[in-house]
């Protein structure tokens, strides 16, 4: 699964994206939410797949602008060698905006609460990923969310020092990790 937030004509949608088309969940009436960082906060992946279901997309990618999937996420940790670091990120942009010096990062975005979790379970309270730019307290992320499901080993997709399963267990047991908060990991 794959979701994004965007803008067409009229307004900010938030869905999943199938193949080249936009599930415009943000249509929903059963789905009040303004963007897919508040969905995420408040339904499992499940509802919002199964919301999804026998809906035919509405919009075709090339006919929107894609946002920030997660145009305001929760926590914002960065790994910084062996460090998590919390970041106050001021401005989250999405996919077409460039920015200077920014360095390139994976962002692993958690889709379950998370609190004191074991290593060997660390990587179950993961949603998916997506390609993040992080330049001082910008944050680009984007163009969607893809969801574990369909990204497979997840350890395989970044370049941080660590496993992600000890990075995500790390942080839970510093803070409380939501859905919808972000850690930006070196992009392998």
């Amino acid at each position: 699964m794959r979701i994004t937030t965007f803008r067409h004509a009229g307004g900010t949608g938030w869905g999943l994206v199938e193949d080249d088309r936009i599930v415009d969940l943000s249509t929903n009436p059963s789905l009040p939410y303004a963007h897919a960082s508040e969905a995420l906060r408040s339904e499992t992946v499940m509802d919002l797949a199964l919301a999804a279901c026998g809906v035919a997309p509405q919009h075709h990618v090339r006919d929107v602008e894609l946002l920030a999937p997660l145009p305001a996420p929760g926590r914002v940790v960065l790994v910084e060698g062996s460090t998590l670091v919390p970041l106050d990120v001021v401005d989250v942009v999405g996919p077409g905006h460039h920015l200077p010096g920014a360095v390139g990062m994976l962002a692993v975005v958690v889709g379950s609460p998370s609190r004191d979790v074991p290593r060997d379970r660390a990587i179950e309270h993961l949603l998916g990923v997506t390609d993040a730019a992080l330049d001082g307290s910008r944050l680009r992320l984007g163009p969607w969310v893809v969801t574990r499901d369909e990204t497979g080993d997840l350890e395989l997709l970044h370049g941080a020092p660590r496993a992600l399963a000890d990075i995500v267990s790390e942080g839970s047991h510093r803070w409380t990790l939501n859905p919808g908060d972000v850690v930006l990991v070196p992009a392998g």
